[in-house]
């Protein structure tokens, strides 16, 4: 009879006690070499700077670094060649693990476009600022001929009257037809209560900066 099965009938519950401590411990240990293997530990590497870099050629150093790559966000550069990476995170020359994917920011192929939003009969103030909340760069306004005065009566993109809803670069010319207050107002008119609105709005704008004009 060897000494471990002579022990085992002795000492039974010493034994089988044992037993589950030399498992536990194998268990953590184990768990411990397994997860070093899945994040990596210890094995981080420097990110590549690919800055100003065509995607193509970012992508071939992110992994040939052993990282992952992926498009995070593009924006609109027209100084800028498109396609090329704006910027990325973690950034260049920083260390990570290799199993870290680095999100790039390109700059796009086309403009950014979006939905022209409603902007007639309403104030010239509201019109740009609404315009120009959703991106618009290159906003004038023109007079027209109308009775009344610093309503928008239409809206033109690089030339042509646009509708709501139309799909519009947000590098387009928008030129907004403001009314000069000039011809006298039909009374047989009735105008609707948004637009009566908007013409209040005007006549409190004016009224202000008629008012900070005296004070200076």
């Amino acid at each position: 009879m060897d000494f471990i099965t002579k022990f085992k009938e002795n000492h039974p519950i010493i034994f089988h006690s044992s037993l589950v401590i030399i498992g536990s411990v194998a268990m953590v240990y184990a768990l411990l070499v397994f997860t070093d293997i899945f994040t990596a530990h210890g094995q981080e590497s420097q990110v590549p700077d690919v800055r100003n870099m065509p995607l193509e050629k970012a992508v071939e150093l992110i992994e040939d670094a052993g990282f992952e790559w992926e498009i995070a966000d593009s924006v609109y550069n027209e100084g800028m060649k498109p396609g090329i990476v704006v910027s990325q995170e973690p950034k260049g020359k920083s260390y990570a693990k290799r199993i870290r994917t680095i999100y790039l920011n390109i700059n796009a192929f086309s403009p950014k476009t979006v939905e022209m939003p409603i902007v007639t009969d309403i104030s010239v103030r509201q019109a740009l600022s609404i315009l120009r909340s959703m991106g618009f760069k290159d906003v004038g306004v023109d007079t027209i001929p109308s009775p009344y005065e610093g309503l928008v009566l239409n809206v033109k993109v690089n030339g042509h009257q646009v509708k709501q809803g139309a799909k519009v670069s947000v590098n387009a010319q928008v030129r907004i037809g403001m009314g000069d207050g000039t011809l006298d107002p039909d009374p047989t008119q009735v105008l609707p209560d948004e637009t009566l609105d908007s013409l209040q709005e005007v006549q409190r704008q004016r009224a202000r900066q008629e008012a900070e004009a005296v004070r200076e």
